[in-house]
């Protein structure tokens, strides 16, 4: 498969859902991910695409950390790493979180067994 037009669903065929993951997330704009709810949680084809991407994203859990530095330039470093922040995008977006999820920080070293 070929990441992400097609694994992340509706990517190729949505445009705006193509650009909130290559560009909402992208490490100039992930902290300002709330930006993007009201669009996100509206009553359009973009929001009901954007959330079923996600949650296939958290079930599947299709793309690699790697794959996603690539996409977006930011850095989970690890698979669990990102999903963790996905489903607490998910949480904020659809759920119950208040506050936005926590960017990485580009300066942190990268965890030990990153480099075994």
């Amino acid at each position: 498969m070929r990441f992400p037009e097609t694994v992340i669903p509706h990517y190729a065929s949505d445009p705006k859902v193509a650009a909130f993951f290559s560009g909402a997330l992208n490490v100039e704009w992930i902290d300002d991910v709330h930006e993007m709810k009201p669009g996100a949680t509206g009553k359009t084809s973009y929001a009901r695409h954007l959330k079923e991407a996600l949650q296939y994203l958290l079930s599947e859990r299709p793309a690699s950390s790697r794959e996603w530095a690539l996409m977006t330039g930011v850095s989970f470093w690890e698979d669990d790493r990102l999903y963790a922040y996905l489903q607490d995008l998910y949480s904020y977006f659809y759920g119950d979180r208040q506050e936005p999820p926590q960017a990485p920080d580009p300066e942190e070293t990268p965890p030990e067994k990153y480099w075994k």
